[in-house]
């Protein structure tokens, strides 16, 4: 396995431990946006910053929830 799919596992897994309502992660997601509009990069999971991560987790349940079903 290389480094990359490395990540995009420890990724999937702690997306999946992270427990969110829909709605934190919607507002989450948003702020995710404007991060990577003011920064040019999309939040990241693995950043030492506590927020970056959380506004990253926020927009990977937004995206499970969102595939799921659950904003109709």
């Amino acid at each position: 396995m290389s480094e990359d799919s490395l990540k995009q596992v420890a990724a999937a897994i702690s997306a999946k431990r992270t427990s969110l309502t829909s709605e934190e992660a919607k507002e989450l997601a948003v702020r995710a946006v404007r991060f990577k509009k003011e920064r040019g990069r999309t939040p990241s999971l693995d950043a030492q910053d506590a927020w970056e991560r959380r506004m990253a987790e926020g927009a990977t349940a937004f995206m499970r929830f969102k595939k799921e079903g659950r904003y109709d």
